[in-house]
C-alpha cells in the first residue's frame, strides 16, 4: 500500500477551538488597518517612496494579509500609496501637476457644497457656521497655522452637511488627500492666514449670497493650493518647472 503523506499541523490546531475563535476576532479589520497605516503617513512616520509589506504589516498591525491587501486598495483611493503589480505598494510621492488637480477639484467641491449650504441650511445651522468662522478669524494670532487649518476642515464639514451624499463623499476623499500633502509638505508649520477670505465667506452666508459665498470658499482653498504648489516646487518636485494648468 501507499505510504500516506504526512499532514502538517498548523499552529492553530493545537489550541482549543474557543482559542482560535477568539483570535480570529482580536484581528483588526481593513479599515482599522487603513486608519492605522493613514495615520503614519500623514505623521510622517512612513515616508515617500517607502515600501509596504503585506506579510510585515500583518504581523505588526495584528491582522490576516487579505484585510491588510484591502487596507492597501482604500489608501491607494486616497491616493496615499501606489500598488504596482507583482511589486506591491508603496507610499506615494506627490508631484506638483498631482497637487494642483487636487486643490482646483478642491475649490469647485467647496464652492459646490457652500451653494447648498445657502440654500438648503436653515438660520440656526448657518449662524453655527458662521460663529465658528469668526472664532477662527478672532484667535488666528493666537493659534499654530495646524489649528487654524483643522478648524478650516471643521467649517468646512459643517458646510458640508447640506449637501447630498455624493458631494460630501467626494469633499471627504479630497480632504483625506490633501491633509496628506499638508503633512508632507509640512504647509501646516507655515503661515495660514486667508482671514479677508473667512470674512468675506462669513459676510455672504449670513445674507444667503449663494454665487458670493461660493467664491469666497473657492478662493481659501486657491490660497492655500498656492502655498502647497509653492512648498511642492521649492523642493524640486516633478513638473515644478512649469506652470501648471
Amino acid at each position: 500500500m501507499p505510504k500516506s503523506t504526512p499532514r502538517v499541523r498548523s499552529a492553530a490546531a493545537d489550541l482549543p477551538a474557543t482559542d482560535v475563535e477568539g483570535a480570529a476576532k482580536d484581528r483588526r479589520s481593513a479599515r482599522e488597518v487603513a486608519s492605522d497605516l493613514r495615520r503614519r503617513i500623514q505623521a510622517g512616520q512612513l515616508k515617500p517612496g517607502e515600501w509596504l509589506r503585506e506579510i510585515r504589516l500583518a504581523e505588526e498591525l495584528n491582522a490576516g494579509r487579505s484585510a491588510v491587501r484591502e487596507a492597501l486598495r482604500f489608501l491607494e483611493q486616497d491616493g496615499l500609496v501606489e500598488l504596482e503589480r507583482f511589486r506591491g505598494a508603496r507610499v506615494t510621492t506627490p508631484t506638483l501637476y498631482e497637487m494642483f488637480d487636487l486643490f482646483e477639484v478642491r475649490a469647485a467641491l467647496f464652492g459646490l457644497v457652500t451653494r447648498f449650504a445657502c440654500f438648503r441650511a436653515s438660520d440656526a445651522d448657518l449662524n453655527e457656521i458662521i460663529e465658528k468662522i469668526e472664532h477662527l478669524i478672532s484667535g488666528a494670532d493666537h493659534t499654530t497655522a495646524k489649528e487654524r487649518v483643522n478648524e478650516g476642515v471643521e467649517i468646512g464639514a459643517m458646510i458640508s452637511r447640506h449637501a447630498n451624499r455624493d458631494a460630501r463623499a467626494m469633499m471627504n476623499a479630497s480632504h483625506r488627500k490633501a491633509r496628506w500633502h499638508f503633512s508632507y509638505l509640512e504647509v501646516l508649520d507655515r503661515s495660514y492666514r486667508p482671514l479677508d477670505d473667512w470674512r468675506d465667506l462669513a459676510e455672504k452666508l449670513r445674507v444667503r449670497d449663494a454665487e458670493g459665498a461660493a467664491s469666497a470658499a473657492r478662493r481659501i482653498i486657491y490660497f492655500v493650493q498656492q502655498e502647497v504648489i509653492n512648498s511642492l516646487a521649492a523642493r524640486g518636485a516633478a513638473g515644478a518647472g512649469a506652470t501648471p494648468g
